[in-house]
């Protein structure tokens, strides 16, 4: 595993190092309009121009002066960019801004003469939503990365970008833009000096305490969102299996189930949770992925392994419905987890009944939880019924060959899991005895679930 996930990193490194990069303009030459770069004042003498600030150089336009603003609309346009040879081009920047104004306009063209007035030659497109955007006019802030904005719309071999700036008599933000680039690929290559990290070996520990090996350490990461916090806080999924999930503590990007993204993050343990936290270079690259549940017994989900990760118990008996603080009990056999409200809260729980519940693992208060997002992640089956309980038997445990023994008197089913609660194998039976061939599992111990009971072998 661990080999696999080295393996894919280093992909994803040389990826990012071969990448086509198609535009850079980070303005630390001081020249605005270095590499055929043009300003196009439109209204007033407000004009961009370049400043620095703690040793970074960055474009800068304010329509305030002597005091008082002045009516302005002024465009910072791009060289014409060759993007004829790209497959699937990426534009990202970095904006800051303060005081109460008009937002930026990202406008993109394919028919630019490169000269005349924007407003009136050339067609232009508003991709302004594609982007995320300073949105603090109180403060300066950091420099806020505006995601992989996607330019597989706009190939050409003269493609534009440009960004347009409005102020009025009254008031007029003052804006900063820096790091504009377009890559090919997902996304502009990680910071200088970071390791490419996957949440597997950030997760991954054999530490007592459940402690990252990463644990105060920067990292460059990424994965697909798999459930929001109503705080805007969210957990992030790469791959399946153990390890496989995080929780980011982070309120400043709005994001959806489905995204992919990539970061700069801490990550740092807190009362035993690991979180990645301080978030920079974020970029989100895509939506509507599919997230995929790792299916697990209830004995699983009260595990290290599966802590951040998206899960799905099957058939677990809810024994009760009120363990304080709209928490409710499940158990399929193998051992209790509580159903915790805070992403979703399921209306009246029934003793005795059997659930089928997908949510987010997460630890507080010392116990691990499994976080239902919506409705559609918790079904409800009929109550038990001792009556529908059948004769089960399995032979010969241990397991010393291929071959598994299975005894029913009624069509039904198994589910085979490893110890760690990870689904191995499923099976239809039929009544009498079925011979189940196990030659793909190796040597350890496993739990079969039949029903609503589970029952332990071992293979050796």
């Amino acid at each position: 595993m661990k080999k696999l996930i080295f393996l894919s990193n280093l992909i994803l490194i040389n990826f990012y190092v071969n990448a086509q990069q198609y535009l850079n303009k980070d303005f630390n030459d001081l020249s605005l309009t270095s590499g055929g770069w043009t300003t196009q004042i439109i209204t007033g003498t407000t004009d961009w121009f370049v400043s620095s600030f703690s040793g970074d150089d960055f474009a800068k336009i304010s329509n305030y002066n002597n005091n008082q603003n002045s009516s302005a609309n002024t465009w910072l346009v791009s060289n014409p960019v060759d993007l004829s040879s790209a497959s699937t081009p990426f534009l990202s920047f970095e904006t800051i801004m303060k005081f109460p104004g008009d937002p930026l306009v990202l406008h993109v063209s394919t028919d630019y003469d490169g000269t005349s007035n924007p407003n009136s030659q050339g067609t232009w497109t508003d991709i302004t939503s594609l982007a995320t955007w300073d949105v603090d006019n109180t403060a300066w802030g950091n420099w806020t990365p505006s995601g992989g904005v996607d330019l597989t719309s706009y190939i050409s071999s003269t493609t534009y970008i440009a960004f347009e700036y409005l102020g009025s008599n009254t008031d007029g933000s003052t804006w900063e833009i820096d790091n504009i680039q377009i890559n090919e690929g997902t996304s502009p290559p990680p910071p200088s000096g970071l390791d490419t990290v996957s949440i597997y070996d950030i997760q991954y520990t054999t530490n007592s305490n459940g402690s990252s090996i990463y644990d105060g350490l920067e990292v460059y990461t990424g994965g697909i969102v798999t459930a929001v916090r109503n705080d805007k806080r969210f957990y992030l999924s790469s791959g399946s299996g153990p390890w496989s999930g995080i929780y980011v503590y982070s309120d400043n990007y709005i994001v959806n189930i489905g995204d992919s993204l990539t970061f700069k993050a801490e990550v740092v343990e807190f009362n035993n949770l690991t979180e990645l936290k301080n978030i920079t270079n974020f970029q989100n690259i895509s939506s509507g992925n599919f997230t995929n549940a790792n299916s697990c017994n209830t004995a699983a989900v009260s595990t290290e392994e599966f802590e951040g990760c998206l899960v799905k118990v099957s058939d677990a008996i809810c024994n009760n419905t009120n363990a304080g603080f709209g928490e409710w009990v499940i158990n399929d056999g193998s051992g209790d987890i509580n159903v915790d409200d805070l992403l979703y809260d399921y209306p009246n729980p029934t003793i005795n009944s059997v659930y089928d519940v997908t949510g987010i693992v997460d630890f507080s208060f010392s116990e691990f939880k499994l976080l239902p997002r919506s409705s559609s992640d918790v079904s409800q089956s009929v109550s038990i019924d001792e009556s529908s309980i059948t004769n089960f038997d399995f032979y010969p445990n241990p397991l010393n060959s291929d071959n598994l023994n299975v005894e029913v008197d009624k069509n039904s089913s198994i589910i085979i899991y490893d110890y760690s609660g990870q689904i191995i194998r499923s099976f239809y039976l039929k009544p009498g005895i079925n011979n189940l061939n196990l030659s793909n599992i190796t040597n350890g111990l496993y739990l079969i679930k039949y029903g609503f009971e589970t029952y332990m072998f071992s293979k050796i």
